[in-house]
């Protein structure tokens, strides 16, 4: 069992790593972007939401987002409570300032990206220390994977809007973590939490953990004792979200923004936007061209998707011979089988929006690919630290890599 003193020492110092990383983005990738932040749609939409909060109260729209300015509209698909932080904080700008700060929740959506990345290095290091990986190798590994996965390039574009998938994954994350230090109700409030942020994502990763823990060789749990850990915060935050809904719904003159659930599954039989399932992967070009800087290198990462993958599928094998500890098949099996249920299910909203699910593919498999391969690796060589410098010289080169590639699409000049 992990002490919590542990787990704080931990995650300060990844907390410290990302905010070294933070400030190299400020000097650099986002040096004078805070100057175009009141063109920017997704920019436009946040102070909509915030300024509805603000002007009628938090309660008059139940909570739910109403993104579009001078309209009353309410976006159907969410809860809102991602949304939360940035009201708060900016409520509190404005009565110190009495001005709007574009720039802050800015930084405040770059900042949860951070902190995800922070709780991803910490779930990253326990499980090396599992593998058998000495703390000096446990803690370099987390640093280069946590480095990889905060600077893809969909988590630094958080800049310009602020997206319900990070937070989830933040959640996602702590699910493990708890479940590694035997904490039950502290990870059905994680379920609670990540089902009230998405509850569709949510539902795929209960599902996926589910099979997983059923159907994966070694100690079960009871099924009472799943049910109540999956399916009581699941039911509790869904009854949170409709009353919600009902409410905001029923309010006079309310217009609902939602696209259908035929639509999003790609089974209306619609051609236009996207073909088949291979779109999500192949079919990027529609999305694309609606969106500045240089398209050609817009939502593409195969090297990491390849090796990621293969990453993953050794890490498995070697669960199944021993090698592994179980916590690393559940966290790759849950979060990449979540995925992969969402986009088989929902195929249409995934081909269409890479830009919010793309990272959480990417997650499980960069902490396959630069923090668990390189430790398996190092039992052939006796803890040598050949393959631990191999993996931090390859995540300096990913992470400047993904940098660049954000500077391409995101021009901040």
């Amino acid at each position: 069992m992990v002490e919590r003193p542990r787990f704080l020492t931990l995650f300060a110092l990844f907390l410290a790593t990302g905010l070294l990383a933070f400030a190299y983005m400020q000097r650099t990738i986002y040096s004078r972007a805070g100057e175009q932040l009141s063109a920017e749609p997704g920019a436009i939409a946040t102070r909509a939401i915030i300024d509805r909060w603000s002007t009628h109260g938090f309660f008059a729209s139940y909570g739910m987002l109403a993104p579009v300015p001078g309209e009353k509209i309410v976006y159907r698909w969410s809860s809102g409570a991602y949304f939360w932080s940035s009201f708060v904080l900016e409520k509190i700008w404005m009565a110190i300032t009495g001005k709007y700060s574009w720039r802050l929740i800015a930084l405040h959506n770059v900042m949860i990206a951070l902190i995800t990345s922070a709780l991803f290095a910490v779930l990253a290091f326990r499980v090396l220390r599992r593998i058998g990986a000495e703390p000096l190798h446990a803690l370099a590994l987390a640093i280069g994977a946590q480095m990889v996965q905060f600077t893809f390039p969909d988590n630094l574009a958080l800049y310009w809007e602020n997206q319900s998938q990070v937070w989830w994954l933040a959640f996602a994350i702590c699910f493990f973590l708890v479940d590694d230090a035997e904490r039950p109700l502290l990870q059905a409030l994680s379920v609670f939490a990540m089902t009230y942020i998405e509850f569709i994502e949510s539902t795929m990763f209960l599902a996926a953990y589910a099979a997983t823990v059923i159907l994966l060789r070694g100690e079960r749990p009871p099924l009472r004792r799943l049910a109540l850990l999956l399916i009581v915060p699941w039911l509790a935050s869904m009854a949170v979200y409709q009353i919600q809904w009902q409410g905001a719904k029923r309010e006079p003159g309310v217009k609902i923004l939602a696209s259908g659930f035929l639509y999003r599954t790609g089974l209306d039989g619609d051609a236009e936007l996207y073909g088949d399932h291979l779109d999500i992967a192949y079919g990027r070009d529609i999305v694309r061209r609606h969106r500045l800087g240089n398209h050609q290198y817009l939502f593409r990462w195969p090297a990491l998707f390849f090796a990621g993958t293969a990453a993953a599928l050794v890490v498995l094998g070697a669960y199944l011979r021993g090698r592994a500890p179980r916590l690393a098949a559940l966290a790759l099996f849950a979060l990449l089988g979540a995925y992969v249920l969402y986009a088989a299910v929902f195929s249409q909203a995934v081909a269409l929006h890479p830009y919010l699910y793309d990272v959480l593919l990417a997650t499980p498999l960069i902490l396959a690919l630069f923090a668990f391969v390189p430790a398996l690796a190092e039992e052939w060589t006796q803890q040598s630290g050949v393959f631990v410098v191999v993996a931090c010289f390859a995540a300096t080169w990913m992470s400047m890599f993904q940098l660049r590639l954000y500077a391409l699409c995101y021009p901040s000049v």
